[in-house]
C-alpha cells in the first residue's frame, strides 16, 4: 500500500474514533425566580446544593432567607443533595418561587411535583385564547390569590371580566381548593365576558 493510501486509511480510522467526554469536576447552575432575577453559581458536582441556595439568598437580599422553594426538573431540591446525585449538567436551571401571600409561584412550562403531605398543589389556568399560567398554593388558601395572579399575568384581560370554572362549576374567590376537592395539576378554565356585559357582575374578584 502506498504512503498516500496508509495516510488516508489512518485518517478515516481517526474520524471514526469519537472522543469520550467525561463530566467536569465543576458545574455552573442558574437560579431563576419569578421576579426575573437570575443568579449563577459554579460549584463542584459533589458540593451540597445548600451552598447554591445560600448564595441565591445572599445575592437577592429582597427575598427573606427560607421563604421560598427551589425546584429542579419538577422536584423540590434538598440542601443535602448534590449536582452529581441529580445528574445535573453544566448550565442547568433551578426555579425559585416565594411563598408570600399563600405561597403563590409561577413556573412556566415546568412540571411541579410536591410531597403529598406538603399541603401545596399547582393549579393550571387556561383561557379561551389558550394562554396558560400555573400557580402553586396551599389547599387552604383562598382562590382569590389564583384569580389575582391570572389577571396580573394577562393584563390584556380586564380585571373582573372573567368567569373561572372548575369542572363546569363557577369558582368564587373566597373559597379554597379544598372546597372544590382540587388536586395537584387540576385545571381551571377562564371565559372572558364579551363587550356588552354578558352575565352580570362577577363574584370571584373581591377588589
Amino acid at each position: 500500500m502506498s504512503a498516500e493510501g496508509r495516510c488516508k486509511e489512518e485518517k478515516e480510522e481517526g474520524e471514526d474514533r469519537k472522543p469520550v467526554i467525561k463530566p467536569g469536576v465543576h458545574v455552573t447552575l442558574k437560579v431563576q425566580d419569578t421576579d426575573g432575577h437570575s443568579v449563577y453559581r459554579t460549584m463542584r458536582r459533589t458540593d451540597k446544593l445548600q451552598g447554591l441556595m445560600d448564595f441565591y439568598y445572599a445575592s437577592v437580599p429582597a427575598i427573606a432567607r427560607g421563604t421560598g422553594r427551589f425546584l429542579y426538573d419538577g422536584g423540590r431540591l434538598s440542601g443535602e443533595e448534590t449536582p452529581a446525585q441529580l445528574e445535573m449538567d453544566d448550565g442547568d436551571e433551578v426555579d425559585f418561587f416565594t411563598e408570600l401571600m399563600g405561597g403563590g409561584g409561577w413556573i412556566a412550562g415546568q412540571r411541579v411535583k410536591e410531597e403529598a403531605d406538603d399541603g401545596f398543589i399547582t393549579i393550571k389556568v387556561q383561557d379561551t385564547d389558550r394562554f396558560k399560567v400555573s400557580y402553586t398554593m396551599r389547599k387552604t388558601d383562598k382562590l382569590q390569590n389564583l384569580i389575582d395572579f391570572y389577571y396580573a399575568r394577562v393584563p390584556s384581560v380586564t380585571r373582573g371580566s372573567g368567569r373561572f370554572l372548575v369542572d363546569g362549576t363557577r369558582m368564587q374567590g373566597w373559597k379554597t381548593p379544598a372546597d372544590f376537592n382540587m388536586e395537584d395539576g387540576d385545571e381551571v378554565d377562564v371565559f372572558t365576558d364579551l363587550i356588552g356585559g354578558g352575565g352580570g357582575p362577577t363574584t370571584e374578584c373581591c377588589c
